[in-house]
């Protein structure tokens, strides 16, 4: 007969067992849906009349430059997971095609990043999945962890009748968690431009220590500025990387000043016919880039502050 404590000791056993069977059920479940059911899916959703040109295929980090040889690199410094392609043709008309890809990104965020990265301002939204647009008879879509490109050969309205309906029956078909990103909450919607923020995963600005940004245009009278913000690993990298900031603004710009505006404390980077000003609040750096008007650059970063949580 087992004692009470080695009774105890067993179920925390049997307990953690089923818990990793849990999470590696889940794991696997979620590799088969993009392996399997989503080459199936894209089979199953060919136009009718159309034909599938080959086969459905499947890119891998290592393999994705064999399809998009010179956009590869974007994709991957989002870590790409896996890109799943298919060309659709109409009969002997080999001109006449209806391209679907569809990157698997493995996060939200990641897919929200080469979403908005390929974004074009001015395009006719959709509203399908979490954002979308159309240019022509091309659409690009965000839903959960996938981004989705359908890219036609006509611009004709038989060409946007079929990338509408694939539009439609792949965000109906791709599973979406509504795991939240946090640049799109944490940016204020005040004066922002609709469909601006950006995430962009390394080099915003073009800066090497400016990780995991989000970028947003705000229109401020007759004038438009550029903030953003940066969710760091802790409070003190945050305050790392407004000092590498202000090493940067002193060997390439005019130099720095602190300011004192309320609460808020600014760093004012001349950077030689333009200012960027630059704070952390907690664990986020945030600030504006690229603003000729110098009042105006400290006015925005301190609503910027003051508006953050």
């Amino acid at each position: 007969m087992l004692s009470a404590g080695k009774l105890k000791l067993t179920m925390s056993n049997i307990f953690l067992t089923l818990m990793i069977a849990v999470v590696m059920h889940s794991w696997n479940s979620g590799k088969s849906f993009a392996s399997r059911n989503l080459t199936e899916a894209m089979a199953r959703y060919t136009p009718q009349g159309w034909q599938i040109v080959g086969e459905v295929k499947q890119f891998t980090p290592q393999t994705l430059y064999e399809q998009i040889n010179g956009r590869a690199t974007f994709f991957l410094s989002y870590d790409m997971i896996r890109m799943t392609f298919v060309s659709f043709g109409y009969g002997d008309e080999s001109a006449k095609f209806v391209d679907l890809s569809i990157y698997d990104m493995g996060t939200p965020t990641n897919a929200f990043g080469v979403f908005s990265g390929e974004r074009s301002p001015g395009e006719s939204p959709l509203g399908l999945g979490r954002a979308g647009y159309r240019s022509g008879a091309n659409y690009f879509l965000w839903q959960g962890r996938y981004y989705i490109r359908i890219i036609s050969s006509g611009s004709t309205g038989e060409f946007k009748r079929i990338g509408l309906e694939l539009a439609r029956q792949m965000t109906d078909f791709l599973p979406d968690a509504g795991e939240p990103v946090w640049g799109l909450a944490a940016l204020p919607l005040k004066d922002r431009v609709p469909q601006s923020v950006q995430f962009l995963k390394t080099d915003a600005m073009g800066l090497d220590f400016m990780r995991n940004t989000y970028m947003a245009q705000y229109r401020k009278g007759s004038s438009q500025v550029s903030a953003f913000l940066s969710r760091r690993d802790s409070v003190q990298s945050a305050r790392d990387t407004v000092v590498q900031y202000a090493r940067f603004a002193e060997k390439y710009g005019r130099g720095i000043e602190r300011l004192q505006v309320g609460e808020a404390e600014l760093m004012v980077c001349d950077m030689g016919g333009s200012f960027d000003v630059v704070f952390h609040k907690g664990d986020t750096v945030g600030g504006v880039s690229d603003v000729e008007d110098r009042a105006l650059a400290i006015r925005t970063a301190t609503e910027l502050w003051q508006q953050l949580n």
